[in-house]
């Protein structure tokens, strides 16, 4: 199924991307679960950005509360990032693969928004490790008990975000397991930080510290 998600990220066009999320009020809430976690950010410190996307949650993000300078961003759309160099102006971006990442670290702060949902997320954590991060967010959809699918059923969605609704699905990420997965990696759940969105999920902003 990764797989599935992994080609089906290269043919989502930014626009349609971008509609959708603000629609349902993804966009917005991750603005604000980041901005939180970035608050306690040095502000000479560096931070990932794993699978950044266009990088429209900066659209609703305080100039204050973000600081692209010290940031990189990656994500496995280059035609994503392209539109995120032109949002942000000075960001630094890199094409890299969550699953199989090419960079080393130390990042010492990494955040993934709402990314684990779209690949073998077990895989992914350990990207963790490799960049040597001892501060984590991971952003992910908590559905209500009734709609087991990513994409809600019956919603309209813009153009070529409809390939997840026909073949390429994404696959909710339970918190208790990916807070045992990432104990496993040496990883404490900090807090979670829930934003309500559309249809009745919530977004939850998972912080996790390095312990081991």
């Amino acid at each position: 199924m990764s797989e599935l998600l992994r080609a089906a990220w290269l043919t989502i066009e930014p626009g349609d991307y971008e509609q959708h999320m603000a629609g349902i009020g993804q966009a917005q809430a991750n603005a604000g679960l980041m901005a939180a976690w970035l608050a306690a950010v040095g502000p000479s410190e560096i931070v990932l950005v794993a699978g950044a996307g266009t990088g429209q949650m900066f659209d609703y993000l305080a100039a204050d509360a973000a600081r692209p300078g010290r940031m990189v961003f990656t994500d496995l759309n280059p035609v994503f990032l392209a539109r995120l160099r032109e949002r942000l102006g000075e960001a630094a971006t890199v094409v890299d693969d969550i699953e199989a990442t090419q960079l080393a670290g130390p990042y010492p702060h990494a955040a993934v928004t709402l990314v684990l949902e779209h690949v073998n997320w077990r895989r992914a954590l350990g990207s963790f490790r490799q960049w040597e991060s001892r501060r984590v967010l991971t952003v992910i959809q908590e559905n209500p008990a009734d709609v087991a699918s990513a994409v809600t059923p019956g919603r309209t969605v813009p153009g070529t975000m409809n390939v997840f609704r026909e073949s390429a699905r994404p696959q909710l990420v339970p918190l208790a397991e990916l807070t045992a997965a990432m104990a496993d990696l040496g990883y404490q759940l900090e807090q979670v930080d829930p934003a309500p969105v559309s249809d009745g999920k919530r977004m939850l902003g998972c912080w996790f510290v390095r312990t081991s």
